[in-house]
């Protein structure tokens, strides 16, 4: 992959000066001093080589020479024979050659060295860039059709182009194509470029460019016809699609169209396309061609760690129950510790387009360490865009619970309403290489018990990846988590709100809920604040497997606000990652490093998905 990679960056920058490239008026190139044939005394065995690119201080320039060299992509597989190592080098000197026009350096010389006598072969290329040429002059000459109206007519500004910038023939081609993409957005539906010219002046250290574009008839959006829905209904569609009909066309909202029908969820293919020619009245239609993908799904998922032994998931989901894109769900959890069920509706475009409804119920018996319980639960929200990449929700919530813990029985119930924001930009839910996560939410509660309850429960947490490489094969990844309880002490908070850190999903290394305070029988406390840190370098030693180094670290406690200085509890450990089409399978291992008499010596956990 890695030889392929470099070949094809050599390659896009071939294309970018043919194909209809810039029409470069060429000098006489003087060719380099012949070198003597060099006998080859080696027999049968490889000639291993160094190669090495001079001339050219570290930084773009060299880096894109390196990419299309083949003296270097190549070099984990030597010629057989010292002319055809010569045969190589003489070969990428075209190729330098090739990607210096293409960056502006018109007169570069090139000439290359074999050093037989050193073991392996130093092979040195050396480049003369020689002054960079300028580009001078950008025009549009409109053929055809009539040119269009001037406020239409794309500006040098519009299309990236500064008078005397660097002539690299990739800026050049992506003016032409801005060129176009204008013209498209402002009303010109079948706008399309000509063949550029390219003029070069050896003397002046110039180039000047001229595009022809043939703009063709104006036109405005016509109607929007829809085909291919089945179960979907049709006024659904016409609602997100909020069709600007009678509009001057822009192909930029075409491309929004497909984008929200994507979005949905409810098709595996979406064709957008324009007629082939403007109606009589100055109107070009529409039509939205779609295939409906099933909208049910049903699945299992197994799990198992050392603190609290096996757990699995079992859900059934409908992401169209009401033929307008509502997703009902329902999941069961069975694990020692708890047995949860779960319903989940999402009902999108709820009075507003960008506006959905949410309702969750609960009902759940946990038996841990920490406590005992019997609870039944809902919620309901309105989730919307904030602004560019985030989402925010507020909503009501009730629950009524019967707890046992250290301090006794309780009959809880709480009324609450949750506010949350969350921004994603990763590549993917279950194994991110790129992007973060971050995950606010604030839950004002009123309630009784044995006494009457009003407390503020708070958490910030969030998530970063970074690819080390370009492969990403190599990633750093990381987490943190504040919580913070304000209003009640911990002692008159409902356990099942205190805040509580180890297990899997958190500190891994300490048992389920066991990081911070423990009772004379070493059962968790819990508290009103949280800290919790996480690394992890994951490395993708083949693409089947992987293997995680990590870190994890959290605290729990009384004090106002978290802090290290509150018995900050660290563990290290191992993973290995299996990746599948569906995401990873994990097991880790992990290790107290400054654990209590109580910990255990390690623990370990499977599951499906990444740490976080």
């Amino acid at each position: 992959m890695h030889c392929i990679g470099k070949c094809f960056v050599w390659l896009c920058c071939v294309l970018a000066l043919s194909a209809g490239g810039p029409a470069f008026a060429e000098a006489e190139w003087p060719p380099a001093e012949e070198a003597a044939p060099v006998q080859d005394a080696r027999g049968d065995r490889e000639i291993e080589y160094d190669a090495t690119i001079s001339g050219v201080p570290d930084g773009d320039l060299h880096d894109l020479l390196k990419s299309a060299s083949q003296l270097v992509a190549l070099a984990d597989r030597p010629p057989a024979t010292i002319a055809a190592l010569e045969r190589r080098t003489q070969d990428d000197l075209g190729r330098l050659r090739e990607v210096l026009r293409s960056e502006g350096y018109y007169d570069a010389a090139l000439d290359y060295r074999l050093q037989t006598d050193k073991q392996p072969i130093a092979v040195e290329i050396e480049v003369k860039p020689g002054v960079r040429y300028k580009l001078t002059a950008f025009t549009i000459a409109y053929e055809g059709s009539p040119p269009p109206r001037t406020a239409a007519q794309p500006s040098l500004a519009d299309i990236g182009v500064t008078p005397g910038m660097p002539a690299r023939a990739p800026d050049v081609r992506t003016a032409e194509k801005k060129a176009v993409d204008v013209l498209l957005a402002r009303g010109y539906p079948f706008a399309k470029g000509g063949r550029l010219k390219a003029t070069v002046r050896h003397d002046a250290k110039e180039m000047t460019v001229q595009l022809p574009i043939d703009a063709g008839p104006p036109a405005v959006f016509g109607p929007l016809q829809i085909s291919g829905l089945k179960s979907v209904q049709e006024d659904y569609i016409r609602r997100l699609a909020v069709w600007p009909e009678g509009e001057a066309f822009d192909q930029r909202k075409l491309d929004a169209l497909r984008g929200t029908l994507n979005g949905t969820g409810l098709f595996s293919s979406v064709k957008v396309t324009k007629a082939a020619k403007v109606d009589g009245d100055g109107r070009i239609p529409v039509t939205a061609d779609v295939a409906e993908s099933p909208h049910r799904s049903i699945g299992a998922g197994l799990r198992y760690s050392t603190d609290v032994g096996p757990g699995a998931d079992v859900f059934w989901e409908h992401r169209n129950f009401f033929a307008h894109n509502e997703t009902l769900g329902f999941s069961v959890t069975g694990a020692l510790v708890e047995q949860v069920g779960r319903a989940n509706f999402r009902k999108p475009a709820f009075l507003q387009r960008d506006q959905a409804l949410l309702a969750n119920a609960e009902i759940a018996n946990r038996d841990t360490d920490a406590f005992d319980q019997q609870s039944i639960a809902g919620t309901l929200s309105l989730e919307r865009p904030l602004f560019e990449k985030w989402r925010g929700a507020l909503g009501v919530t009730a629950s009524y619970d019967f707890l046992q813990d250290s301090d006794g029985d309780q009959r809880v119930k709480l009324f609450g309403v949750p506010l949350s924001a969350s921004r994603v930009t990763t590549d993917s839910a279950l194994n991110p290489t790129r992007g973060a996560v971050i995950d606010l939410s604030a839950t004002p509660y009123v309630g009784a018990s044995d006494q009457t309850l009003q407390f503020l429960r708070t958490s910030a947490g969030g998530s970063t990846y970074y690819a080390v490489d370009k492969d990403a094969r190599f990633i750093l990844a990381g987490r943190a988590r504040v919580g913070v309880i304000v209003g009640e002490a911990s002692s008159s908070l409902p356990a099942d709100k205190r805040f509580y850190a180890g297990g899997g999903g958190s500190v891994r290394g300490y048992e389920f809920q066991k990081v911070g305070p423990l009772d004379a029988d070493n059962n968790p406390l819990g508290g009103r604040t949280l800290l919790e840190l996480s690394g992890e370098l994951r490395i993708r030693v083949t693409e089947k497997i992987g293997v995680v180094p990590f870190l994890d670290g959290g605290a729990v406690s009384d004090e106002p606000y978290p802090s290290f200085d509150s018995g900050m509890r660290w563990a290290g450990g191992l993973g290995l990652r299996y990746f599948t089409d569906f995401g990873p399978l994990r097991l880790d291992v992990a290790f107290p490093i400054n654990g209590r008499d109580v910990d255990n010596f390690f623990e370990f956990y499977v599951s499906f998905g990444q740490a976080f």
